[in-house]
């Protein structure tokens, strides 16, 4: 029997924006901000360090991002049933992101989806604390090619490794051109694309399904899969 797993990347992914975006918008100075983004966009800074470097800048504590991303965040259209078709039928549902925990976890704790297993960068900082912020990433390693908070690429192979004694086939949904395409060129089974992962994808000749405003071709994806594994 075939066992369906899927990775989903957040920000612009499972989320419908790019929430840790939200979260400097407007929270840090306009100057310093647009000074790191143009070093990241020319390649000076990777985007780990343009990561830390602009949350450094903002003026508020983690706890209070992570009220104002529940209360500004959302879950694209059939994100949840994906997760609970998967659940019920054995398979696992993953976040890999090149995002921050404290804004990630609250917004899927707040939707029901705290069984989603996370790996992204972390803030070891107190919650109550405010920049500079202490950091952390347990997702990250050094085969991976490029500086991107998390290794989107070895969290599926390891998925892989922990059903190599079944039929199992891993799934990745993203939107981004770095961690997402390697992801989707060197790990995924099947891949589900849209914005700049699925301009990489055709130009490429890597195999992936377009999405758009929902996720609904990959839920089509998954009960279809699903329905022959005799799940209901």
């Amino acid at each position: 029997m075939t066992t369906i797993n899927v990775v989903f990347d957040f920000d612009g992914t499972l989320a419908t924006t790019f929430v840790g975006g939200e979260m400097f918008r407007g929270h840090t100075p306009e100057d310093k901000f647009k000074k790191a983004n143009k070093r990241f966009r020319t390649n000076e800074t990777s985007l780990r360090e343009y990561q830390e470097e602009v949350f450094d800048l903002i003026d508020e504590s983690t706890a209070e991002m992570s009220k104002r991303a529940v209360d500004t965040s959302s879950i694209r259209q059939f994100g949840k049933e994906i997760c609970e078709r998967v659940w019920e039928a054995g398979g696992k549902i993953l976040v890999a992101s090149a995002g921050l925990d404290f804004y990630i976890r609250p917004v899927l704790d707040s939707v029901g989806l705290d069984r989603i297993e996370l790996h992204s960068g972390r803030v070891v900082s107190d919650p109550a604390d405010r920049p500079p912020f202490r950091y952390d990433y347990p997702s990250f390693k050094n085969s991976c090619k490029g500086d991107w908070v998390t290794c989107k690429c070895d969290v599926i192979n390891r998925l892989k490794i922990e059903n190599d004694d079944s039929d199992s086939e891993v799934i990745f949904v993203g939107d981004g051109s770095t961690s997402d395409s390697c992801a989707a060129t060197n790990a995924a089974d099947v891949v589900f694309a849209t914005g700049r992962l699925l301009d990489y994808c055709r130009e490429n000749g890597i195999a992936a399904t377009e999405f758009d405003d929902d996720l609904s071709p990959v839920l089509d994806y998954v009960v279809s899969k699903t329905s022959v594994n005799g799940a209901k």
